[in-house]
């Protein structure tokens, strides 16, 4: 249950219920955690909001909407603190009885039904199938995959995709430059030239991949045997992509959606028709080209080159069209680096221009540098000097990846501390996550052996507060799911992690659950709850809940 939500609601009704004239333009009211106990567990100043609409003082306004709640299941008191904060303490019965819900709901804590089967596209990754995943794309990776459980947790349908930009130019290089390593392997004396694509796995392609031994005259002669197998080429580096990223980094994608698919099934002269009809498109140079300028950008677009080759540009509004129209996705999230924000901006605006239902989200992530012993290590696609994601999730261990990944905001930039990850410690955060829970099942496991004190109820129930406090941060998690699925804000919750963790430490430290051969029923309902709890967390990461350490 997300009682910060109930609670919003609740009020929100008291406040039409004193002003009816606001049911046709409601206020939202803003909840918040205060940061000291004695200001309560929940708190709002929607009373300083609405003084200029109830021509009221704020704390006139506050006791009108406290009048208007009247008792409110779980609520013990709620009070007024000048200039007119509404502070809500829920009630210690209330408390305990949600240990019991959480380990009735177990895996189920946390979903709700607030995208209502809304249908959400997730793009993440879509790097060009020229090269490994590397270091760069793994904010992209993690973000959208945990993004994706948030959402599916928060009942929306939801599809994950990976955008593959099978032709152009970049194919045709690909495939030279594994045919060019094939034949210098195979003792052919030629160039490799510098347009050509570096690193160890261009020549682990061609030792992989099967060629015939063609005798070169020319260079066009090049070109014909590249354009017949570069097909064969591309899949194999797509079927590596898939395999690192589903099987190794454990990635999960619906659909690898081919771009040349748009080309091929008639999508791209659909798009083509319906730019045209609408007068959207003119011909200049020999060129065709889209009317951005009057949509906000500072030019217009190529969408056809004078040779007749179509721009990635063209592409990309055959896919947001066919996401939108083919496939009626009501939101479109979509991941690209900072580097994207131009290409980002464009998306918008052809979303606008088309008049698309529905919304499109462009999440812009700020840089990744990789260090080691305080040093950034450089990588280079381009160069073959570069750490992949596969390496670095071998090197620290993939749990520690994708946490590390995770903690950090978009807008920020990111250093990846290789050593800070390898650390079995507390300094470590995912080892002392998942520490806690390892800790959790060890407790169990010895309460297996032991017997239990009845579990106080009714009169006789006295939380301690330590206790209090850790069921308060447990009965968050459903509201960090919630917020997570409508702000993308992915990054709150290994944090969350960290503090139940953190508090769950304090109250075992605190509060005696085993002494002797017995142990305190209700403690150790409280330490089942949090493991429920932590393991959830994990969970929507793609992260282990390991028994042992």
């Amino acid at each position: 249950m997300n009682f910060k939500l109930n609670l919003q609601k609740k009020i929100e009704r008291a406040i039409v219920g004193i002003w009816p004239r606001l049911r046709e333009n409601p206020v939202v009211v803003d909840i918040n955690h205060p940061p000291e106990d004695k200001f309560g567990d929940y708190s709002s100043n929607i009373a300083m909001q609405l003084t200029s609409i109830a021509q009221q003082s704020p704390l006139a306004i506050a006791e009108a909407i406290k009048d208007k709640l009247g008792k409110v299941p779980a609520i013990n008191r709620i009070e007024i603190v000048p200039p007119g904060f509404l502070n809500f303490y829920l009630d210690d019965k209330w408390l305990a009885r949600q240990m019991g819900i959480i380990q009735k709901e177990k895996n189920k804590f946390g979903q709700s039904n607030i995208g209502g089967g809304r249908r959400v596209l997730l793009e993440y990754v879509s790097a060009n199938p020229t090269g490994p995943v590397t270091m760069a794309n793994g904010r992209g990776a993690f973000a959208g995959d945990t993004l994706a459980n948030i959402m599916k947790l928060s009942g929306y349908t939801v599809l994950r995709e990976y955008y593959m930009n099978d032709i152009g130019n970049q194919v045709n290089i690909l495939a030279e430059s594994v045919l060019r390593r094939y034949w210098i392997n195979q003792g052919i004396k030629m160039e490799y030239p510098d347009y050509c694509y570096q690193g160890e796995y261009i020549n682990d392609l061609a030792k992989r991949i099967n060629l015939p031994n063609y005798k070169l005259n020319n260079i066009e002669k090049i070109e014909v045997v590249r354009d017949k197998i570069k097909s064969r080429i591309l899949q194999k580096m797509i079927s590596d992509i898939k395999k690192v990223l589903e099987k190794k980094l454990i990635v999960h994608y619906d659909r690898w959606y081919s771009e040349k698919m748009l080309y091929t099934s008639g999508q791209v002269d659909q798009v083509l028709r319906l730019l045209k009809g609408r007068g959207l498109l003119y011909k200049f140079e020999g060129a065709i080209w889209l009317k951005m300028k009057k949509f906000g950008d500072s030019q217009d677009h190529v969408l056809i080159k004078a040779n007749e080759d179509p721009t990635y540009f063209l592409s990309e509004v055959a896919y947001l069209w066919n996401k939108f129209v083919k496939r009626k996705i009501n939101k479109y999230i979509l991941f690209v680096g900072a580097d994207h924000h131009g290409h980002a901006a464009r998306i918008q605006r052809v979303h606008r221009m088309l008049e698309f239902s529905g919304t499109t989200v462009v999440i812009l992530m700020q840089m990744v540098r990789l260090m080691r012993r305080g040093q950034e290590v450089k990588m280079s696609k381009r160069s073959g000097i570069f750490i992949t994601l596969e390496e670095l999730a071998d090197e620290v261990g993939l749990d520690a990846t994708r946490f590390f990944f995770l903690m950090h905001d978009f807008n920020t930039h990111m250093d990846f501390d290789m050593d800070l990850a390898r650390k079995k410690s507390k300094d470590n955060p995912v080892f002392y996550v998942q520490y806690a829970h390892a800790r959790i099942c060890s407790i169990m496991e010895k309460a297996k052996t032991l017997a239990a004190t009845p579990v106080p109820r009714g009169a006789n129930l006295e939380l301690a507060k330590a206790e209090k406090r850790l069921i308060k941060q447990l009965i968050r998690w459903p509201e960090l799911v919630a917020e997570v699925a409508q702000n993308y804000q992915v990054h709150r919750i290994p944090f969350f992690a960290i503090e139940v963790a953190t508090i769950f430490h304090e109250f075992y430290t605190q509060c005696q659950v085993i002494q002797g051969k017995q142990y305190n029923g209700r403690r150790m309902q409280l330490v089942n709850t949090t493991r429920i709890v932590l393991q959830n967390i994990l969970s929507s990461m793609g992260i282990n809940a390991p028994a042992k350490m």
